[in-house]
């Protein structure tokens, strides 16, 4: 489980390093036989770059650096 403070990469990108600061949920609009999904977790990432940007990502897309 990703948590504030981890160290994660994308794994598709594995270039953007950065520390998670917030932890968002967001709705899923999928329907499924047995009813809609629930809700998934996004991550605000601050990457490690000179510029301290601030990108976003689905917390399955993120692995953990330690």
């Amino acid at each position: 489980m990703i948590k504030v403070g981890d160290r994660v990469a994308p794994i598709f990108d594995m270039g953007a390093v950065g520390i998670v600061v917030e932890l968002k949920q967001s709705p899923v609009k999928t329907w499924m036989m047995g009813g809609a999904m629930s809700q998934e977790f996004r991550a605000v990432i601050k990457l490690d770059d000179p510029r301290d940007r601030l990108v976003e990502y689905r917390c399955s897309e993120l692995m953990r650096i330690d």
